[in-house]
């Protein structure tokens, strides 16, 4: 195991510590007596504090010689998975090549491994431009998935416009009315944003972007008309799958815009974030810096507990018995689904200040949380509970976290009675376990919520009209 540091003594004594620990472990569960159950549970013990002994002995081996970090299969099936080929078992099941070649789908979260957020980290210290990851496209990258998804989509919906429309006589050039609508589409989410493009720019480029607002808005408008006077025709109504497709497809090419403009105003909080973190630094000498980078990792060693004891399931980084992780592409593109569904996320002082929250996908099991210190999302590599249930944790600590002008937390718990008199900590778990059911049931129809608690999650999270 970690053949490139055969000859490094501080990488193989950790390993040889966790492959003795293992051994006395193995024999101590098969021995099937209860004493011996619970010495192994202390010696499960000393092999997870073997994880950050050899992760530690690795990077530092590593550090030494190079100002960039890279690792490779074996060190990522340990850094991501905790996973020891020969030393810890995985499920049957497991594909490796999978595993190495995933690929998540370009989107508003920039998406990475622990290991890969590891090596981000240490060419921020060293002043370097991050190495591009495997897992995910960079900031251009899902800036170009995100133009493409909402090109495609709104391709969708106006040849299925054109296709409704041969069944109902309108006095609408409506060919001329998509083409209003597409081509003012940015412009009008940037007002209702109000980027700063809009926001600090002169009476001219004000002036403009109002006019490409208000364009939009008349051809939606007009647009909207037909289709609901479709739906109302007595003589043949537009059946209202057609009708609910059709809204479904408007309103992701709404999203998809904001979703753009949220990531392309990205662009500079993470080049200010790299550049704290840089300049903070760059007067440390070599041994400082890996210090430095040992104390960050010390201080993500607290928050990556937080999954397993949301779950209260064992806290150990090394993968469980018989396991199998997660499908990141499958898991990327649901947090994605997720989000677009909560798109007002993001419009919080903590984005505005920070930028788009990581999301970095971690060794060890639970329910997904949320790193306030490093502002990132961390989704456990084994989830307890389902996929959708771990990631809506996820969003839903980050919602929590995040709700400084309290648009969330007041009414949660004023309105509600029984949370009027719950603890911080408990209101939040209470929290978490609601924003859940309602990403994973309630939005796909589903009640599941008691009568009040859907009422107030109805209203908070309610969808104001562009032009409101």
């Amino acid at each position: 195991m970690f053949k490139r540091w055969e000859n490094t003594p501080e990488v193989t004594q950790a390993f040889e510590k966790l492959d003795d620990r293992a051994y006395k472990f193995t024999k101590l569960l098969s021995s099937g007596k209860s004493e011996d159950r619970i010495q192994a549970q202390k010696i499960w013990g000393e092999m997870s504090s073997s994880y950050w002994e050899i992760l530690f002995a690795i990077i530092e081996a590593q550090a030494k010689n190079s100002d960039t970090l890279s690792f490779d299969n074996e060190e990522r099936f340990f850094i991501d998975l905790g996973f020891v080929p020969g030393v810890l078992s995985i499920s049957k099941d497991f594909r490796a090549d999978l595993f190495l070649n995933a690929k998540c789908p370009g989107g508003i979260f920039p998406t990475m491994t622990f290991s890969e957020y590891i090596a981000y980290y240490w060419s921020m210290i060293n002043g370097k431009t991050p190495p591009e990851t495997n897992l995910a496209p960079n900031l251009d990258g899902r800036i170009s998935a995100l133009t493409q998804n909402l090109e495609k989509t709104q391709a969708e919906r106006d040849e299925f416009l054109l296709e409704i429309s041969k069944s109902y006589a309108t006095n609408l050039n409506l060919s001329q009315l998509i083409s209003d609508l597409n081509a003012n589409l940015i412009g009008a989410t940037k007002v209702n944003m109000r980027v700063p493009e809009y926001r600090e720019g002169d009476e001219a480029t004000r002036v403009n972007f109002a006019r490409q607002r208000k364009a939009y808005l008349d051809a939606e408008k007009s647009i909207l008309l037909f289709i609901s006077s479709a739906q109302k025709n007595e003589a043949n109504p537009l059946p209202l799958p057609k009708f609910e497709k059709f809204t479904a497809l408007h309103d992701s090419t709404k999203i998809l815009a904001k979703e753009i403009l949220y990531s392309q105003i990205d662009k500079l909080k993470i080049a200010r974030r790299s550049k704290k973190i840089s300049d903070t630094c760059s007067s440390m000498t070599p041994q400082m810096k890996r210090a430095q980078l040992r104390d960050a990792l010390v201080k993500k060693r607290e928050y990556l507990t937080v999954p397993a004891k949301n779950a209260r399931a064992d806290t150990s980084l090394l993968c469980q018995p018989d396991s199998n992780p997660i499908d990141y592409a499958k898991n990327s593109a649901e947090l994605e689904n997720m989000a677009s569904m909560d798109i007002e996320m993001f419009n919080v002082p903590r984005v505005r200040m920070y930028g788009i929250p990581n999301a970095i996908f971690v060794p060890g099991q639970g329910l997904g949380t949320y790193d306030w210190s490093d502002h990132s999302l961390l989704i456990p590599a084994f989830p307890i509970g389902g996929d959708d249930k771990s990631l809506s944790y996820a969003l839903a600590t980050f919602r929590w976290d995040s709700d400084e002008d309290r648009k969330l937390k007041t009414p949660y718990e004023q309105q509600i009675k029984e949370n009027r008199k719950k603890s911080l900590v408990a209101l939040s778990q209470s929290f978490c376990k609601d924003y859940s059911i309602w990403m994973t049931k309630e939005k796909k129809g589903y009640r599941v919520l008691p009568r009040e608690t859907h009422k107030v999650f109805v209203n908070m999270f309610s969808v104001k009209s562009d032009a409101d």
